[in-house]
Order: structure tokens, then C-alpha cells, then sequence
């Protein structure tokens, strides 16, 4: 027994020095704490945070939410989709967008609840809608779900995917805290040190309108890196990344099942409650790259899919609103130069089908 204690001990050391060198380098910002808040800051500040990497959007919007000071005349809720809709594509200044990554429709109503509860309630809210937001499959496990159930209690509606949520929540910070004792984890954290990335990782903020880094802006829009806007140079990057998602679909496509008459029933609502808040509201449909969706077309996997645009818009009649965009992004007058990938267009392109 004491020999074995004795060869356990030997191993302390390095499994020591495994977790500090991961905590002190943390390559992909899954240990430290506080990145979120520096880049809110520098957003509340008026200005845009430029160089970030892997920062967690959720946490970005709680944290921002608190943080801001004015009320919001345009606020855009959805996923990366929504992203590219700036102040200068809705023509108000005045405006914010508050999209997460990998959004669902239970992320939109926490978000726009946290600004609610500031008393921020917009005047206008553009809601970017995702073919996912309607099916029980495909819910995001990272979503936010505190103004989500609220929201669900009060309408009496029947809370999607939230009765595993705190095991969920667990797991993740799990996940999280695993990578402090990594071996691969520690490979990268090496490296990362190596090459003095470590004392370059801090957000900056900047009143440049791009930048050669990943950037969110003042408000709320994000600018992705140059050499991932520059679809002409890059076209060759742009069309592998096109190809690779019709060679393997998407977990949010391979889950996809059908449309959830419970999520159509709180979509409804939740566009009712914005209108009764005051809010005048629109939705826009997001575009596919012409070459995927042309593929979309031919394959009955995506069939589904391609017809929750007739839902939104069903949705979108029924509480006397008209929405914007669509899939196909030929009816837009857009071509293959307008997407960074298979699913996201630029802010440019957005401008041009904005309404």
C-alpha cells in the first residue's frame, strides 16, 4: 500500500504543474473569469472590443445588461444570424443587438426579459428567427432559461427542455473544469505560452468600424476577422467551408424532427407580449448560401426545414406583422460573395434586404 501511495505522490507534481500551466494559459478562456466582463465594459463605455476569442455570449449579455445605462430603441435578438444587423443597417443609432450564439427561442425571451427588467423595453424588436426555434429536438443546451420559465409560468405554456437544466448546467461546469487537468489542454497551453499569445488575449477597445480581429461592437454587432470577410480573396476558404456543411449536416439539421405546435404557440406569444410592451416587432428569415441551399432543395432530409419559413411567415400574419429575408437567397439578389459560410451573410448583404 505505501508503495503505492509512494508512486501516486511521485505524480502530484506534474499533474500540479498540468493545472497551473492550463489556468495560467487558458488558450480557449474556458477557466478564467472576468473576460466577459472586461468586454461589457468596454461596450457599456460606447466602445467597440476588438480581439476576442471564444468569449461566451450568454454570460456577455447578463453581465451587459446590468452594466447599461440607456434605454434601447432597436434591439435585435436571435442567434450569430443576427449578428450582422448593425445601427447602420437599421439606420438608428440607438441600436442594440443582443444575439448569442446557437440561440433558440427560449435564449430570445430570457435575453430581451433581461433588458425588460432594466426597463429598456424597445420601441423596436427585430427578431432573427432560426428554422430550430420551432422544434423540441433541437434546443440549445447552453441556452439561457431563467426569463424562458418565467415566461412560461405566466402564460401557462408548458417549459421546453428545462427539467434536466440543472444537471445540464453542472455537466457544463464540469466540462469546464476538466480542462484543467488535460493533457491536450496542456499541449495547447504550451504552445499558446510559447508563443507570448498569453500577454496579447485581452479584449481592446477600438472606434474602428472592422478590424483584423474578431470584434463586437457598441452595438452589439459583430465583425469577424478580415481574412473571414474577405470572400473574394478567400473564396477558396469560403466554398470549403460551404462543402463541409453539405457533406455533414448539422447537428441542428440532423436533429430536426418537426415543427413543435408548443413552440409555435410560444412564439406567438412572445411576439404579443413584446407589441404589449410597446415594442413594434419584425422578423427576419436568414439566407442560406446559394450553393446550400440549392442543395437543401434536392434532399428530403431538408424538406422540413425549408418549410418553416411558412410557418414564421403564418406566424408573423397572425399578429399583423410582415417579415423580412427569407431562405433562398436568390429571391434576395444575393450570390456566393455575400456569405462568410454554408449559413451566415454579411452585414452588407443584410442591408440590402432590410425593411
Amino acid at each position: 500500500m505505501k508503495k503505492i501511495l509512494k508512486a501516486a505522490l511521485c505524480f502530484v507534481p506534474f499533474v500540479l504543474l498540468v493545472v497551473l500551466v492550463n489556468v495560467y494559459a487558458d488558450p480557449a478562456n474556458v477557466l478564467r473569469t472576468g473576460y466577459e466582463k472586461q468586454v461589457a465594459q468596454i461596450l457599456a463605455n460606447g466602445e467597440n472590443a476588438s480581439n476576442l476569442s471564444n468569449m461566451d455570449d450568454r454570460t456577455l449579455m447578463e453581465i451587459y445588461a446590468q452594466m447599461r445605462t440607456q434605454p434601447i430603441d432597436t434591439l435585435v435578438l436571435g442567434s450569430s444570424h443576427s449578428m450582422q444587423v448593425t445601427s447602420e443597417v437599421t439606420g438608428d443609432a440607438n441600436t442594440f443587438c443582443a444575439g448569442v450564439t446557437g440561440a433558440d427561442l427560449r435564449d430570445c425571451i430570457s435575453v430581451y426579459r433581461l433588458f425588460k427588467e432594466k426597463n429598456f423595453a424597445p420601441k423596436k424588436v427585430i427578431l432573427v428567427c432560426d428554422y430550430w426555434f420551432l422544434c423540441e429536438d433541437t434546443v440549445e443546451d447552453r441556452a439561457m432559461t431563467d426569463g424562458y420559465i418565467e415566461f412560461c409560468r405566466e402564460n401557462n405554456f408548458t417549459a421546453v427542455g428545462t427539467s434536466n437544466i440543472a444537471i445540464e448546467r453542472a455537466n457544463q461546469a464540469f466540462q469546464k473544469l476538466s480542462q484543467a487537468f488535460s493533457l491536450p489542454y496542456f499541449q495547447s497551453s504550451v504552445a499558446y505560452i510559447s508563443k507570448g499569445l498569453q500577454k496579447q488575449r485581452a479584449p481592446v477597445a477600438t472606434a474602428e468600424f472592422y478590424t483584423d480581429t474578431d470584434m463586437r461592437r457598441a452595438d452589439g454587432s459583430y465583425c469577424y476577422s478580415a481574412q473571414f470577410r474577405d470572400t473574394v480573396t478567400y473564396e477558396a476558404d469560403v466554398d470549403k467551408r460551404v462543402s463541409d456543411v453539405i457533406s455533414v449536416m448539422p447537428a441542428e439539421a440532423r436533429e430536426f424532427t418537426s415543427v413543435s405546435p408548443e413552440l409555435s404557440r410560444q412564439l406567438s406569444a412572445f411576439i404579443a407580449e413584446m407589441q404589449a410592451d410597446g415594442a413594434e416587432v419584425t422578423l427576419m428569415l436568414p439566407p442560406f448560401h446559394p450553393a446550400y441551399y440549392e442543395y437543401m432543395l434536392t434532399q428530403s432530409a431538408y424538406a422540413p426545414i425549408l418549410a418553416t419559413q411558412d410557418v414564421f411567415e403564418g406566424v408573423a400574419k397572425q399578429q399583423g406583422i410582415t417579415p423580412f429575408g427569407g431562405y433562398n437567397p436568390t429571391e434576395l439578389g444575393l450570390d456566393k460573395y455575400d456569405f462568410y459560410d454554408a449559413l451566415h451573410c454579411s452585414d452588407a448583404a443584410v442591408a440590402r434586404f432590410y425593411k
